[in-house]
């Protein structure tokens, strides 16, 4: 079986880890880099391919049509910029791939586009885009708009935003950076392009002002959990920033149909990496391996609000105002498709309570070994490129993978144990 890529996806954002749960950094401040560069630090010295940084830009009011909750827990804020971390985490690290999620809807195609392509340059190589449209009318409403477009346009803005980016990244063609001394010229000017794009949406004369970058352009990765999510995806991404899913079916469904995607789009599927967000959690033996999942479902029981309040701000629809204890209704929304997936996977007569105190990720239990064997089988049923270990940056649950799931799967010749490549899209396209 061959080797297949691993990352992390930081789910809550760049903000604080945990707070008030069970292995909370407290000997770090959270408003300061220390801990995300220690984390970075660790995950390549296990050869990990990525560290994916979530954001948001609102703090959000749906649950229970207020502030409160959020506020008072330390749920889905605050959130610093993951753009301002790159920097930072750059500066320890030389091989892991740096990931910082940036809006389509937001920003301005030539801004991203620059701004990116700096990092690019900076890191050497290193950097990928977490391609999201947003799904929050208030984070709209913070950029001056009256709201999120509906679902399906904002993924048609954001297939033209591709376009528009892509062009201002071809604007300097490879070689046109001399440098000639000599014959005092920087740059030959038939290789730097105005690109005058003229979109539905989108305008940008260009030429980008910023060379040609190691990568050309950033990783692609984006999420993609509806129909047309998945479309996108199989259009664009070059890793797929999978979610949950019930079962290793579940997940040879998702990536044979982005794949089909793919190519219908004329790309190489091999090209596009499905990688599934998972929650591994390492234990010494069976009996700590109940124990654990003892302790998880009392966890999801104690914390099923929070998980309410995720929802309710995922959705765009205030679930405070749902009976916990009847069978949840059939619902519309115009916020992230794939909760609603979860919805309808728990059945027609699931209530509100079943769902939200439900595991629904991938989250293998075990010894080393014994995950790093439940993760080859996995793979394996779904024909896989990899997984995102999801979840808060707690020193103690790093070192578990780090540490001890790292090790199991490169004995078990699953895992690089260096990287091969001098840029992250090398490295990722390596097997």
């Amino acid at each position: 079986m061959k080797p297949f890529h691993l990352g992390w996806f930081l789910g809550p954002g760049v903000g604080p880890q945990g707070w008030n749960t069970p292995g909370y950094p407290h000997g770090y401040d959270w408003t300061k880099p220390d801990l995300f560069q220690d984390m970075a630090r660790a995950l390549e010295r296990a050869c990990f391919d990525l560290l994916i940084l979530e954001d948001s830009s609102t703090v959000p009011d749906n649950y229970g049509d207020s502030m409160d909750f959020y506020l008072k827990n330390a749920v889905m804020t605050p959130k610093f910029d993951p753009v301002a971390l790159v920097p930072y985490l750059a500066g320890v690290t030389k091989h892991l791939g740096i990931a910082p999620t940036l809006t389509s809807t937001f920003y301005p195609p030539f801004l991203l586009a620059r701004l990116l392509s700096t990092h690019d340059h900076f890191t050497g190589g290193r950097i990928a885009w977490n391609i999201v449209t947003a799904t929050n009318d208030r984070a709209g409403q913070n950029y001056g708009l009256p709201g999120q477009p509906e679902h399906d346009l904002r993924y048609d803005m954001a297939d033209e935003y591709i376009d528009c980016v892509s062009q201002l990244w071809e604007s300097w063609e490879p070689g046109a950076v001399l440098m000639d001394a000599e014959r005092g010229i920087f740059a030959d000017p038939t290789k730097v392009h105005p690109i005058n794009f003229e979109g539905r949406f989108y305008r940008s004369r260009g030429p980008l002002n910023v060379p040609r970058s190691p990568q050309g352009r950033p990783v692609f990765i984006a999420p993609g959990g509806s129909p047309r999510g998945r479309q996108f995806s199989g259009r664009n991404a070059e890793v797929v920033l999978a979610g949950h899913a019930d079962d290793v079916e579940q997940m040879k469904d998702y990536r044979d149909e982005v794949h089909r995607h793919a190519a219908s789009f004329g790309r190489d599927p091999a090209a596009c990496k499905v990688m599934f967000v998972f929650q591994p959690h390492i234990v010494r033996d069976k009996a700590e391996a109940l124990e654990m999942q003892e302790t998880l479902a009392r966890m999801r029981q104690a914390r099923m609000t929070h998980t309410l309040a995720a929802y309710s701000y995922l959705a765009g629809a205030d679930f405070a105002k749902l009976d916990l204890d009847t069978p949840l209704p059939e619902m519309k929304i115009n916020g992230m498709q794939s909760l609603l997936r979860t919805f309808q996977s728990a059945g027609p007569n699931a209530t509100l309570r079943e769902i939200a105190t439900a595991s629904h990720a991938f989250m293998p239990i075990g010894t080393a070994d014994a995950v790093a064997g439940m993760m080859a089988e996995a793979a394996e049923g779904i024909g896989g490129d990899g997984f995102l270990v999801q979840g808060h940056l707690k020193p103690k649950y790093v070192t578990s993978i780090v540490d001890e799931l790292v090790p199991a799967l490169q004995k078990r010749g699953l895992m690089r144990t260096e990287y091969a490549g001098a840029t992250l899209r090398e490295n990722l396209m390596a097997f």
